[in-house]
């Protein structure tokens, strides 16, 4: 019997430590395993991101080989431009580039000091037997009103005028046929005697450069 007693707790010891065994080779392998499942999520999100940067990194290598061939084409139009002749005749004087005209069109600023000087002595005063009586340069009247470009700019300007009606024809047509591009908004006069006292109101437009800056872009890996 104690024989019998002896081999029974000889099996349970034995049974014990292979059960003990098999729980460190199982919690082992989780570990194992859990270690793998976490370097592969990791590998995976590095790939992914690797990837993302490479897609930036070809687009705008891609951008940049666009610009470099379409580079020659505009040069050539600038070239075409600069002999056009009827931007030459238009020219403020000869020295001047006729591109300076297409600047003079439409300014990248509202500069109303300017635009008052223009519309005073290369507009009106050149139309003989206009006097001016009255004229004024308002801030800057904001966004052009049902433009689809919202980066075209408006001033508006007042002016009062007196003359003949022939003279005051010819200063408005002077106007019209100005490089800067001009609206009137309302125009109205009164008849005194021989003359006629004219009251124009009007916008001016400029176009504000455009604001060109390299940007970074960064990619958050996850």
């Amino acid at each position: 019997m104690p024989k019998r007693t002896e081999q029974f707790a000889r099996k349970r010891t034995s049974t014990a430590k292979v059960r003990q065994s098999v729980v460190y080779w199982v919690a082992g392998a989780a570990s194992v395993v859990s270690a793998v499942a976490v370097v592969s999520v990791m590998l995976v999100q590095a790939a992914v991101f690797n990837q993302s940067v490479l897609r930036q990194k070809s687009e705008t290598l891609a951008t940049l080989r666009h610009n470099i061939d379409v580079a020659p084409d505009l040069k050539a139009d600038i070239r075409q431009l600069d002999t056009n002749e009827q931007l030459r005749l238009v020219r403020p004087n000869e020295e001047a580039s006729a591109l300076q005209t297409i600047l003079d069109a439409m300014p990248a600023d509202e500069n109303r000091l300017a635009l008052g000087a223009s519309l005073q002595q290369r507009i009106f005063e050149e139309a003989p037997g206009v006097r001016i009586d009255a004229l004024s340069v308002d801030p800057a009247g904001g966004v052009m009103e049902d433009s689809l470009d919202t980066s075209l700019q408006q001033v508006g300007f007042s002016a009062t005028l007196s003359g003949s009606p022939s003279a005051l024809r010819q200063a408005l047509q002077r106007l019209e046929r100005s490089v800067r591009a001009f609206s009137l908004t309302s125009v109205s006069g009164i008849t005194q005697g021989n003359r006629v006292s004219l009251q124009i109101t009007g916008v001016a437009y400029y176009f504000p450069p455009a604001d060109l800056e390299l940007t970074l872009r960064e990619e958050s890996q996850r």
